[in-house]
């Protein structure tokens, strides 16, 4: 009596259900429900492509809903949904990731004490590479210095200069190139260093907050 009751219902609100669905003769011949956009309630007895696009409800015997199949998604919400699946996975495994990294930083790191003395240590680093690296450079300077003076001493005498002692002032200069090469990407390296521990400081401690009040 249920379908009866549903289609009493609709023309009470003003639905605009055809009169041969009013006349059907028996609801187990209605198998299939559907709402139109106006919320107005349509039975069928095979599935209509109004049926596919607004959803519809699988009714038995008796006219009761047995389940329930939600609309046919357009080609947009379906590349919608799946782009925001992928973007909400994306999202999980970087979450998943930076937590195990907080994990096994807190656990190398037991104490803020020990991540800051750990830094420094990199920084120390650092600044010995940079001292070795100028001391190799003066040490080049100063030999480049003698053999430019060397190959002017043959100009002076209206001398060629020796393919080996062109040679060697060759290898020299890039020897100086290289090394202000490195002892500038090592200063570099330490104020990016030293930026980036600010950061990681200012991690630490959240990561350290919530490992002791872990959210539910």
């Amino acid at each position: 009596m249920r379908w009866i009751t549903a289609i009493a219902l609709a023309l009470l609100l003003g639905s605009s259900v055809s009169d041969a669905l009013a006349a059907a003769p028996s609801s187990a011949r209605s198998h299939f429900r559907w709402k139109d956009a106006s919320g107005l309630p349509h039975y069928t007895d095979m599935l209509t492509p109004e049926a596919l696009q607004f959803g519809y409800d699988i009714l038995n015997a008796k006219g009761a809903v047995v389940k329930h199949v939600e609309r046919q998604r357009t080609p947009d919400e379906l590349f919608a949904e799946e782009t925001s699946a992928q973007a909400a996975a994306s999202a999980k495994r970087e979450a998943d990731a930076q937590a195990l990294t907080d994990r096994r930083m807190l656990a190398a790191y037991p104490t803020e004490k020990d991540l800051v003395s750990a830094r420094q240590l990199q920084l120390d680093s650092i600044d010995l590479n940079i001292r070795a690296a100028s001391n190799s450079l003066g040490v080049q300077e100063r030999g480049l210095s003698d053999a430019l003076a060397s190959a002017a001493s043959f100009d002076h005498d209206n001398k060629p200069v020796p393919e080996v002692q062109k040679k060697q002032i060759e290898a020299l200069r890039k020897s100086v190139d290289a090394l202000r090469a490195y002892i500038t990407r090592r200063q570099n390296e330490k104020v990016d260093a030293a930026k980036k521990f600010d950061i990681d400081l200012a991690h630490y401690r959240e990561a350290k907050e919530q490992a002791r009040n872990p959210q539910p």
